[in-house]
């Protein structure tokens, strides 16, 4: 189920040590680095209804079938059991849509990614990422239901092989995400990005300003549909 995977990777990860790596990163390089894993991005309210509904029809199909040809001489009436259906259809489909198999499995494969995009790029402008002066700036936002990845900066940042940096980025998260190693993956992307913008964007005296944006892994709850959480 969706919210006991977020919790036990958000178990998995030492928020502490990552944010300690960003911070080390930070201060070497003139460049922002903002992680952020989200329980899902897509909305999903409808299914469990669709679901109750499905069940409700397959309730009541149910009891037709059983009394009009195993109980049609029986004394017991089959009101209490329509009566109880939609209580039980409803219980029953909202456990159900609990399942991150079951949304996926509503949502079109296409449609998660679109809507796990427009969830990191609502992020990066609503959290004014990309009034941050010099314009270096990466958003790594995870979202576990959709089980997809967007790296999203700011197209401003000079520096022309930021496509290929992407590509290596997520190569190497995906693979550590595949065997749960989530931290390790973290770590392995912030130590990458080092290695590869360390001379591109150095922080020296001229760009020593205050960090803009907090070193902090964020995670968002199924209550942040609209990325409302400030950083």
């Amino acid at each position: 189920m969706v919210i006991m995977r977020f919790k036990n990777i958000k178990k998995r990860i030492n928020s502490e040590k990552i944010e300690a790596a960003i911070a080390d990163f930070e201060s070497n390089l003139n460049f922002e680095f903002v992680p952020v894993i989200a329980q899902k991005s897509s909305y999903v309210e409808h299914i469990g209804w669709i679901i109750s509904l499905l069940i409700l029809i397959l309730f009541i199909a149910s009891v037709d079938l059983i009394f009009n040809y195993y109980l049609h001489d029986s004394w017991i009436s089959p009101l209490p059991f329509y009566l109880l259906s939609p209580f039980a259809s409803y219980l029953l489909g909202n456990w159900i849509d609990k399942s991150d198999f079951v949304d996926r499995f509503f949502i079109s494969k296409n449609e998660r990614i679109r809507q796990v995009q427009e969830k990191a790029e609502l992020f990066f402008f609503k959290n004014q990422l990309h009034e941050v002066e010099s314009h270096n700036v990466l958003l790594l936002y995870i979202s576990v239901m959709e089980r997809q990845i967007v790296l999203y900066h700011d197209h401003r940042i000079t520096f022309d092989k930021m496509s290929s940096l992407d590509h290596e980025l997520l190569k190497t998260l995906q693979a550590s995400f595949k065997d749960n190693n989530y931290e390790l993956g973290l770590l392995h992307c912030i130590q990458t990005l080092k290695q590869n913008l360390g001379s591109q964007f150095p922080r020296t005296k001229i760009n020593s300003t205050h960090n803009l944006v907090p070193n902090k892994l964020l995670w968002l709850d199924e209550n942040d549909l609209n990325i409302s959480a400030k950083l």
